[in-house]
């Protein structure tokens, strides 16, 4: 949830905001959470280095992830998930849902 946050901080609708934020309380969230990661980062240090991730990939991002002890299989993941966020265009459904099984 962090990381869709985070990719659509500016560019969302209001009804995909409050999606969002319904969703990100159905996980827990509080609002200071949901407010961080729309600024690109986490009180959680693992989360801040997936958010970090996703907004920038690059050579530099992805080495930092790996020595926080990200796997290559994580960092692969969350770039399929930064990359299925940008395409999502003002879709009514937040990108958590795209992913939860019946």
């Amino acid at each position: 949830m962090s990381i869709e946050l985070a990719l659509t901080a500016n560019s969302a609708s209001p009804n995909l905001l409050t999606q969002q934020e319904e969703a990100g309380r159905a996980l827990g969230m509080t609002g200071a959470e949901m407010d961080i990661a729309r600024q690109g980062s986490s009180f959680d240090f693992e989360t801040s280095v997936a958010v970090s991730l996703a907004l920038h990939a690059c050579r530099e991002t992805h080495q930092r992830a790996l020595r926080a002890g990200f796997s290559e299989e994580t960092c692969a993941e969350i770039g399929f998930i930064s990359q299925a966020c940008r395409s999502q265009s003002d879709d009514s459904v937040p990108l958590e849902a795209t992913f939860s099984t019946p």
